[in-house]
């Protein structure tokens, strides 16, 4: 470690902004709730934006992967992002079995 690193502040800062994090989520939400903002239309728009990213970020990754075996062949960068794909596929294909059976 270097010389101006101060540990003690480290180890007390993450914790105390995930508190704090947490409590802002919390009476952001019940406020919400309160004014009904987490309606039908909400959910509507929230899942139709996860899909939307989850799309982007399986392309990227593809895109990633591609770059990374064509200027560096396959090291431990191709197999970091071929695990990344299954991962994401995999949790895409468990996510719409679970929806479609509630369904």
């Amino acid at each position: 470690m270097y010389e101006g690193f101060d540990l003690l502040a480290f180890m007390l800062g993450l914790p105390t902004g995930l508190v704090i994090a947490l409590s802002v989520w919390y009476f952001v939400r019940k406020k919400g709730k309160k004014e009904r903002r987490y309606d039908e239309r909400y959910q509507r728009i929230q899942e139709q934006a996860k899909s939307l990213s989850w799309t982007v970020t399986v392309v990227t990754i593809v895109i990633a992967w591609a770059v990374v075996i064509i200027f560096e062949g396959p090291g431990l960068a191709f197999f970091l992002f071929a695990a990344l794909y299954v991962i994401a596929v995999v949790s895409y294909g468990v996510g719409a079995a679970i929806v479609d059976k509630r369904n």
